[in-house]
């Protein structure tokens, strides 16, 4: 037999956790270069990185539950486990912010008045509004910040060593 096939991850969140920590700071990326370029396409991907970030960060604190039964009385874990779950838990709304940001800013994308028939569409695709820009940054910005944050508090659950 293999000797890889001897071991097994008896818990979802190690591996859960890795999604929304990618997906938001790409969702964050998007949002940084909407906010400089003000193209659409940097909307909708922060869009749909942000709820896909936002699902994957709730799943990740669901499956963490049985993780700290599992490991509850190791003093690392009972020293920072009360902040990394603050942490989710402010990731995971913050993530959703953000998606709603997204999704306002793109809705009101599509509200914008049609062409007047008869008249020339511009060439050059206009940057659109800095408002939505902004509106869309801010939070996914924090999102990032705070999945970062509580990702390294989790690290140090797992690999930390007293100094």
């Amino acid at each position: 037999m293999e000797p890889i096939a001897q071991y097994e991850i008896p818990f979802l969140h190690p591996l859960a956790v890795h999604f929304p920590l990618v997906l938001l700071l790409l969702g964050a990326g998007a949002a940084a270069f909407y906010l400089v370029l003000g193209r659409g396409v940097w909307r909708q991907a922060g869009l749909i990185l942000f709820a896909l970030g936002a699902l994957s960060a709730w799943a990740a604190g669901e499956t963490g539950h049985d993780l700290y039964n599992a490991v509850e009385g190791d003093p690392v874990v009972e020293d920072v486990v009360g902040l990394h779950s603050d942490g989710a838990r402010w990731t995971l709304w913050t993530s959703v912010i953000g998606t709603l940001a997204f999704g306002l800013a793109s809705a009101a994308r599509l509200r914008r008045p049609k062409p007047v028939e008869g008249e020339e569409p511009s060439p050059s695709r206009p940057r659109e509004p800095l408002w939505g820009r902004v509106l869309a940054f801010v939070p996914a910005f924090v999102a990032a910040a705070l999945v970062a944050w509580t990702a390294h508090l989790g690290g140090i659950m797992v690999w930390g060593v007293p100094r």
